[in-house]
């Protein structure tokens, strides 16, 4: 079954300072996807990653999200496999929270979670459109760069709205990674 069909996911994340790559499973640990670290070794070595795609299988990329480099606050881009835009995101000015406005087709999304950074939420109009839950991997795997996020979506959403929060919650990841490098 496609990681767009699924309602329950589980994102398991390897990084070090060039790649920051997932596993996506569904609840009964079958992978379903995976992503892979984007543009130059280089430029990942100085700037940390930029790009990140997810597969639907060998060689079926279904979600692309692009840092775009900018001055102030983050701004990504999420795109669909072939490159053709989907949503924008800007990370908001907020105080004890973090806090990310979506764009998808004209509706505005909020990405917000907690000081900490383990539980989020991502809502529009409709309501919750998923909820995110980051557990601790134990002591090993936060040296080796290892998290695990937990990812509820609404049964009711389209391929699109899902490839979306998909890509939200890999933006949302690059944030953090960007904040702990400064």
């Amino acid at each position: 079954m496609s990681v767009l069909q699924q309602n329950q996911l589980v994102f398991q994340q390897t990084k070090n300072f060039s790649k920051n790559d997932f596993a996506i499973f569904e609840p009964q640990g079958q992978q379903v996807a995976h992503v892979e670290t984007g543009g130059s070794a280089l430029g990942r070595a100085f700037m940390g990653a930029r790009e990140l795609t997810v597969f639907d299988g060998p060689e079926n990329p279904i979600v692309q999200v692009q840092d775009t480099l900018t001055f102030g606050r983050d701004r990504m881009e999420i795109l669909d496999g072939q490159g053709n835009h989907l949503a924008s995101l800007v990370k908001r000015i907020a105080f004890f929270v973090t806090k990310i406005s979506i764009e998808l087709d004209g509706e505005e999304l909020t990405l917000e979670g907690d000081f900490l950074g383990y539980d989020f939420s991502l809502s529009g109009a409709q309501g919750v459109w998923a909820t995110v839950a980051r557990s601790w991997s134990g002591m090993g795997n936060a040296f080796l760069g290892k998290s695990t996020y937990s990812v509820q979506i609404a049964p009711v959403l389209s391929a699109t709205q899902r490839a979306t929060v998909i890509g939200a919650i890999l933006a949302l990841d690059l944030i953090r990674e960007k904040q702990s490098r400064n």
